[in-house]
């Protein structure tokens, strides 16, 4: 989360890039994404080896290693005599990296930082991201991917190194951080890269951009209004009639941040912990309120809002989208609903009734 250094691309030797990463591996608490019984997820680390970069995006994101789907906020000691209960806060932050996350991921944890760094600032996560070193890694499009369209096919920020493999004997590393640069200096620092190897790089995302199969039919600065005006499309019955309400798009989205908060007493009432979990606005009990009242009641109503979340609501507040055009929604609902579909759905509809 440092300040982007200017330092040029380095170019490493596979041997070298090897060296690095298992340095890394040793002396961090590291994660990667690797095949899990053909499937590609993050998992910890104990060898390069199992890095995988050739995968298509993971089922889940890497938002669970900032934001766990469960963790600890305060203790309580019930067992001091006297008025009062003792209350401990909890903040575990342990160094760690994350090894191959994709530019559209890389541009997904930007987005939460700025929403746990505003207002009352979420002192459990941020302290996890300072303990965190990114080290992204290039990639290209499955048949879901959909970033060219939102602009988040590229990083040029959020990360402290950035791997491009090369068509060659090498890569290029592209420093982010200061804190990057050392870790570079100090395991694998390469030479730094000629003309030749750069240009393979703008000749990587002209390849890269017209790999994509799945695109928004508008630019993102009109999805807002076109969210906005879609109140009343018809788009909202006709998925939210097959929707299961399983929640499964909100649990693999790296920007989704909702979270729920309960306490959990110890059997022998002498303890109890607060729990935050993450939470979902396509459940069916969201937005339930006391009385039993709900001011979402249909699947319909909750998957407007969602959309509205990720193309609407936080452009006001942080002047930015909150999709990432990973793809994961599509990939994972149970029923195909498919982000890019939908939206295009909405976009066709909405320019029609301007004319």
């Amino acid at each position: 989360m440092n300040e982007t250094s200017p330092i040029p691309p380095r170019f490493l030797t596979k041997r070298e890039l090897k060296s690095l990463l298992g340095a890394l591996i040793r002396e961090y608490r590291a994660y990667g994404p690797v095949d899990s019984d053909g499937v590609p997820a993050f998992s910890a680390l104990t060898s390069s080896a199992e890095l995988r970069f050739d995968l298509s995006p993971t089922h889940l994101s890497a938002r669970e290693f900032l934001l766990p789907s469960k963790e600890t906020l305060l203790k309580f000691d019930l067992t001091e005599s006297g008025p009062g209960v003792v209350i401990t806060p909890v903040v575990e932050a342990q160094p760690q990296v994350i090894i191959g996350l994709k530019p559209c991921d890389i541009n997904g944890m930007a987005l939460m930082d700025s929403v746990m760094a505003a207002g009352v600032r979420d002192v459990n996560y941020l302290k996890r991201r300072a303990a965190t070193i990114i080290v992204g890694v290039e990639c290209l499009p499955d048949e879901t991917c959909f970033c060219a369209s939102l602009g988040t096919e590229r990083a040029e920020s959020g990360f402290d190194l950035f791997v491009h493999l090369l068509p060659t004997r090498g890569v290029l590393v592209r420093i982010g951080t200061e804190a990057g640069a050392k870790i570079l200096k100090k395991y694998a620092w390469g030479r730094k890269a000629v003309k030749a190897e750069i240009v393979k790089l703008e000749e990587h995302y002209e390849l890269k951009l017209g790999a994509f199969k799945a695109r928004l039919n508008a630019l993102p600065e009109e999805l807002p209004g076109v969210l906005a005006a879609s109140d009343e499309s018809p788009v909202w019955q006709s998925i939210g009639s097959i929707c299961t309400g399983c929640g499964a798009c909100n649990h693999v989205c790296p920007t989704c941040y909702c979270f729920d908060v309960s306490d959990e007493l110890s059997s022998d009432l002498k303890s109890a912990e607060r729990l935050r979990v993450w939470d979902g606005c396509t459940l069916d009990d969201f937005t339930l309120v006391a009385g039993g009242h709900n001011f979402r009641k249909s699947r319909a109503e909750r998957l407007r809002h969602r959309f509205n979340r990720k193309f609407n609501y936080g452009s006001e507040r942080f002047d930015s989208l909150f999709c990432v055009g990973c793809g994961r929604c599509s990939r994972t609902c149970l029923v195909d609903i498919n982000i890019t579909e939908v939206t295009n759905a909405i976009i066709k509809e909405v320019k029609e009734s301007r004319g």
